[in-house]
């Protein structure tokens, strides 16, 4: 079950791609309509999840049970071996549904970023928090296996939500990088009217508070009082407002572009000589990962989790402190003032990129499915 858009939708079109069918008999995925047309088509049957009602969130304790009474059910009607929940809600519904439903199906739940984290910046009041601890912790406790794409989120889930460490298994995120370079090909008219001297500052999110795009703009101000530069995000959400009035205040019109959402943004990153990554925190950091099999040197801020498992100790890309937007600023301008460190950064980046391919990520998750499906069935259907 999947229910955003984003570095979790994006495993799961990666594992719809490239899951060996030899060991995987057949697979149901079931996911709000609207994103059926972002996901290849290597499923065996569809479920639209909105004609069933689900919520795509933890709203309150008695919608979770009725959401989960209803996975439940529709699980055991479709009688998989093996039932895999995408992100924290889709995952408590597969996992709470089966035991609900009295169903034979094994549970993975699958946590793509620190949710104890976002607690701490987004939610208030004690009974919220508690709802909201008991769900994630029941969850993790009653499925079968645990899936997270970082470390840091593997031992969040220990100390916060109480996971089992035998049953809790890190797989970081793959890229497949034949399909990445070939995407990156297309062309990018939008840039089309800047001159090759311009560096370009990439970033890509969801115009959101926690993906702190604000510390951004703080930042490329003081880039552009030294050199010129142009800022290019894509992506789009809530914030969006703001952040334009923040642009206009600081007199950034002219060398800011928010481009709005956009299906292939490889190409843009082709084109930066930097990707910004600024969120407050992080599972793993998708983005990251396909700005350095682009060719982008990379500038993150070293929040919970990823960035730092995805590019060490600064050596595949720049760490800065979270909330600095002077060391931000200082990072950008010292990679832009030497082509020589910036250029051996993004080779460092590329073999980074090599390790973390989608093939070893895919794999990993075979393991797991056909390990639990092998335990009591035969066959190997994936929901």
């Amino acid at each position: 079950m999947a229910h955003v858009f984003g570095g979790a939708e994006r495993t799961t079109a990666n594992l719809l791609g490239h899951l060996d069918r030899t060991q995987v008999e057949r697979i149901t995925l079931v996911a709000p309509a609207v994103l059926r047309p972002y996901l290849p088509e290597a499923y065996d049957t569809f479920v639209d999840a909105l004609q069933y009602h689900l919520e795509a969130g933890f709203t309150a304790p008695g919608i979770l049970y009725r959401d989960a009474q209803t996975t439940g059910k529709l699980i055991r009607d479709l009688a998989p071996d093996v039932a895999l929940g995408m992100m924290h809600y889709s995952s408590s519904l597969v996992v709470l549904g089966v035991r609900l439903a009295g169903a034979q199906t094994r549970t993975v739940a699958s946590y793509r970023g620190p949710f104890y984290e976002y607690m701490r910046h987004y939610e208030r009041g004690f009974r919220r928090r508690l709802f909201l601890r008991a769900a994630v912790a029941g969850t993790a406790l009653l499925a079968d296996r645990v899936i997270v794409p970082s470390h840091g989120t593997a031992k969040e889930l220990r100390r916060r939500f109480l996971a089992l460490t035998s049953r809790t298994i890190t797989i970081p995120n793959g890229i497949d990088r034949a399909a990445v370079a070939q995407a990156a090909q297309m062309p990018v008219p939008e840039l089309a009217d800047l001159a090759g001297e311009v560096p370009i500052i990439c970033a890509i999110a969801r115009l959101a508070p926690e993906k702190n795009l604000g510390l951004l703009l703080d930042a490329f101000c003081r880039v552009r009082a030294v050199r010129p530069a142009v800022l290019v995000i894509l992506g789009d959400g809530p914030e969006r407002a703001s952040l334009e009035t923040r642009i206009t205040a600081y007199g950034l019109a002219e060398s800011v572009r928010l481009l709005g959402y956009r299906d292939n943004v490889h190409p843009y990153l082709r084109r930066a000589d930097l990707f910004v990554h600024t969120c407050e925190f992080e599972g793993f950091g998708y983005t990251v990962l396909e700005a350095l099999a682009c060719g982008a040197a990379v500038v993150a801020t070293d929040c919970p989790y990823g960035p730092r498992e995805i590019l060490g100790d600064s050596e595949c890309g720049i760490l800065v402190p979270p909330n600095n937007p002077t060391a931000l600023a200082d990072a950008i301008l010292r990679l832009l003032a030497d082509p020589l460190g910036r250029q051996a950064l993004v080779a460092r980046g590329r073999q980074r990129a090599e390790q973390l391919s989608i093939e070893r990520m895919v794999r990993a998750y075979e393991t797991v499915f056909v390990g639990l499906a092998h335990r009591d069935f035969g066959s190997q259907n994936i929901a």
